[in-house]
């Protein structure tokens, strides 16, 4: 299985030590499963006997769910019961399923595919830093409360064969970081570092309470934004959308503005917009913002040698890898996209804030010959314009500040000489 490797290295490092969460970081590995193009975690679940599972991680989800029984979980006396204070708290609506409070499983792939079923609550296992900047030492902490549900094998068709269900850390009460601030007392936030691969063993991370003190210094940031109608599958009219939100202005390619409506970019009766998505393994666009995007950066491309050859789905620009320069720090040598934000930063001189996408998270390898441009075409009617998918996320430090409501992102750490998959010690 592949997640051996990564299992063991980050492992072997951990002991029950003591610990202060004022001035470290509570963190959980991640791993990207190359096949399936997506991103998951892993801890272990109850004690006596404790239960290790591996789940893929979802921004957007309203509950983190596994399959107990493939799992062999045992999930006595671990049920909330229904109508309580914390059934009310939990549940987006509150139905009871005996009486314990109701929950449902589903994928983002899936989402006609719904499965009740009981909410429990039960002890989980994360890793404490007890040194700051350092991923070599780290001591295992358990959090009492992870609430979750089962589900059986109906939602696994989608997801990586190395996992049997979901965590979330949407903007929900159930969601792992909001439990993890609360319990431990760290600010309300979380940073994901998307590894691009975990071929070698390595892996990445997500941090809990804030960011690394010498990353936090590199973050450029723009205000959350609340949708304010949810989303599907599970929905209704008068609740705001548990998703990540943030306001884009414009999208550049190497300095030159793409045009498209910019009311695109705004919500109409929650429809619209731009949003950060781990399920999503590339970005996703508005048909009239992606062909746009293509057109321009095919004409940049053709201006620096690179030879255009047939597409391969689902991508609608390829090019020879011949025809390409490859830079050793940020990959091939490729027209540059910046998605251009909301707010100023002081890293840019007060500039707008924007998010620098390099040739090392714009092209996709498809073949030894052909590699492509990772943005996909999501047609005329989506209900997000942008989705900012996994593939730009990687090897950067993403931050989501729910103490500020604000969305951090720093450069690539390729420039940095490191990256997500690099990390010393897991």
């Amino acid at each position: 299985m592949a997640s051996g490797p990564f299992l063991l290295s980050f492992l072997l490092i951990c002991s029950a030590l003591s610990f202060h969460f004022s001035n470290a970081n509570l963190v959980l590995p991640v791993v990207k499963d190359n096949r399936k193009s997506q991103y998951y975690t892993t801890f272990l679940v109850g004690t006596r006997p404790s239960t290790r599972v591996y789940l893929v991680i979802d921004l957007a989800n309203h509950w983190s769910w596994f399959a107990c029984d493939l799992y062999g979980y045992n999930t006595n006396s671990h049920e909330v019961p229904c109508n309580s204070p914390k059934c009310d708290r939990y549940a987006t609506w509150n139905f009871c399923s005996g009486n314990a409070c109701g929950a449902v499983a589903y994928t983002p792939w899936w989402r006609n595919d719904l499965y009740g079923g009981v909410l429990y609550e039960d002890t989980m296992s994360l890793y404490n830093q007890t040194q700051q900047n350092s991923l070599a030492h780290l001591s295992k902490v358990y959090l009492p409360n992870l609430p979750f549900t089962c589900a059986d094998k109906g939602p696994l068709k989608s997801l990586s064969p190395h996992t049997k269900g979901m965590v979330t850390l949407a903007r929900v009460p159930v969601a792992l970081h909001s439990q993890i601030s609360s319990t431990f007392k760290v600010a309300r936030k979380f940073a994901l570092c998307l590894p691009s691969s975990t071929s070698s063993g390595y892996n990445g991370a997500i941090y809990f309470g804030g960011s690394p003190d010498y990353l936090s210094k590199s973050l450029i940031t723009t205000p959350l934004v609340i949708n304010p109608k949810s989303t599907p599958p599970i929905f209704d009219e008068d609740v705001t959308s548990i998703e990540y939100f943030i306001k884009v202005r414009s999208i550049k390619i190497d300095g030159t503005p793409i045009r498209f409506s910019s009311s695109l970019l705004s919500f109409k009766e929650g429809v619209g917009g731009t949003k950060i998505s781990t399920t999503d393994p590339y970005t996703v666009l508005h048909s009239e913002i992606y062909k746009t995007l293509v057109n321009v950066f095919v004409t940049k491309a053709t201006a620096m040698k690179m030879t255009r050859v047939a597409s391969v789905a689902p991508f609608g620009a390829c090019f020879s890898s011949k025809s390409v320069v490859d830079n050793a720090e940020t990959g091939p040598t490729v027209p540059i996209i910046d998605i251009i934000m909301d707010g100023k930063s002081p890293l840019l001189h007060n500039k707008n804030a924007r998010w620098r996408i390099y040739g090392a998270n714009s092209m996709v390898k498809v073949s030894n010959s052909v590699m492509c441009l990772g943005f996909v075409d999501g047609g005329l009617e989506p209900a997000t314009s942008i989705v900012i998918g996994g593939k730009q996320m990687e090897d950067y430090l993403v931050e989501v500040d729910l103490e500020t409501s604000k969305l951090g992102v720093t450069s690539s750490l390729l420039r940095m000489g490191t990256s997500c998959s690099k990390f010393k010690g897991i």
